[in-house]
Parts: structure tokens; sequence; C-alpha cells
């Protein structure tokens, strides 16, 4: 442990992801098994492998570590935990949920302990980690107000504008949830919408067809040729003796 400790974690390491720190660490930890144990004369890779021969089988089923608590949401459908807020849903507010509590997730549970929203876990005070994806109905139903919301100004440029100018708000708001469910990263949303908004269309129906093309639920669009003597203009000239004979009136 004491070598461990002075050659892997001194200086003390700054961790923003753990998952990737113990990725990395378990590398560094392999590739140190080449060292020679320094009284017993052989490599540590073949100290292992001798101590492998008496493990026992591991268990099948993983074991869970977790702490579950009740806690009870407020008005605005957040709960909080340790000194931090956490999102659910607007139909929670003022009522009670089970939080499931890792070591690096909180995620909400409704009393069937089906999950409701999943947070990456806060560490410090006074933090709040928001998920608006079910709040998004919620502000298509008074989409005067979306201007004046911490989402609004989340939101990249090409959204905030839209959203400013449009006359189908509500539609535009539906639609980003729509899109949000599948896909939490705006990215391809607001792609959608810069290739949409650049062919001349405005409308939330064209956005969604541009966000399918693009999230490969629809099948691209086959550039088709047009023969050259297929392009001229072709005039018309209208009969009206036609119309007189299928009406069974007297011809011109």
């Amino acid at each position: 442990m004491g070598y461990i400790r002075r050659n892997f974690f001194v200086p003390v390491p700054v961790i923003p992801d753990i998952e990737e720190y113990n990725r990395t660490l378990l590398y560094r930890c392999d590739q140190d098994m080449d060292r020679t144990h320094y009284r017993k004369g052989k490599s540590i890779q073949e100290w292992f492998e001798e101590d492998k021969k008496a493990f026992g089988r591991l268990p099948k089923t993983s074991f869970d570590v977790y702490c579950l608590e009740r806690a009870k949401a407020d008005k605005y459908g957040k709960v909080r935990y340790a000194k931090n807020l956490y999102s659910t849903s607007p139909e929670f507010a003022q009522k009670e949920v089970w939080l499931k509590i890792t070591y690096n997730r909180v995620i909400v549970l409704n009393d069937e302990y089906d999950i409701v929203m999943e947070h990456p876990r806060l560490y410090g005070e006074g933090l709040e980690s928001m998920k608006w994806i079910p709040y998004l109905e919620l502000m298509a139903r008074r989409p005067r107000s979306l201007q004046n919301l911490a989402f609004y100004k989340e939101l990249p440029d090409p959204w905030k504008e839209y959203l400013a100018y449009t006359t189908e708000k509500k539609k535009a708001i539906r639609l980003l949830a729509q899109m949000l469910k599948q896909e939490e990263d705006l990215s391809t949303a607001t792609e959608a919408l810069t290739q949409t908004l650049q062919n001349g269309c405005h409308d939330p129906d064209s956005i969604l067809t541009t966000w399918y093309r693009l999230t490969g639920q629809i099948p691209e669009p086959v550039e088709i040729s047009v023969p050259s003597e297929l392009s001229q203009k072709v005039v018309f000239e209208v009969n009206l003796e036609r119309y007189d004979k299928l009406l069974g009136g007297i011809s011109r």
C-alpha cells in the first residue's frame, strides 16, 4: 500500500473524471507488474499468477453498492441530497421519491423503483444538477416565459434566435423535447436547425425531417440528374372545347 501511495498518488492527483482515472490507474498498475519484487526475486506478474491458483470463484451477479433514501421534491420537482439539488420532473412536485445513491451517481426512482432521472453525483455545497427534458412540455404551455429561464440561457445561439422570432414557439419547444429525449446532446438538434434554415425553411416539421435524416432514421435523399431535353420549359395551351364536351356543352 505504501509503494502504491508513494508512486501513484504523490503528488495528490486532480481527478475530473474518476472512471477515466481508474482506467489509467489500472493500466499503470498492469505495467508495474513487470517489476521484480524487491525481496522475493521474481516479477510481480509471476507472483500474481501463483496467487490466482488459490482464488475463489467470483459471484455470478455483481454486488451493487448503493444507499437508498426517501426524499420529497419541492414545488419545482427538485430534491435535495447532501446540500445539493437534483431535478426530477414537474409531475413529482411536492411528492416523495426514492434516491439511489452511488459513489458517482444520484438516481431518482418512483414508488415502483423505475428510473425517473439520473444525475452525476455532486460533491460540494449549493450545487445543482438540472436535466431540462421533462420540463420542456411545461415550458411549451407558457412559451412567453421561456426567455426568463436558465434553460434558455444554456441553449446554443441558433436555438435562442429561432425561439425568439418563430411564431410556432409551442411546437418548436415540443420538437426540441422530442429530439432531446432520443439524444440528449444538443449538437445534432442544432445542426438540424441550422441546415433547415439555410435551405430556406423555418417550420418545426422541416427541422424534424432534417434531424431524422442526420440521425439516420430516414434514408438520405438521392440526387436525381434531369436529362437536358426534360429541363426545357413546356408550354401548355388551354383548350376549353374539351371541357365543354365533358360537361355536355356546345363546342365553340
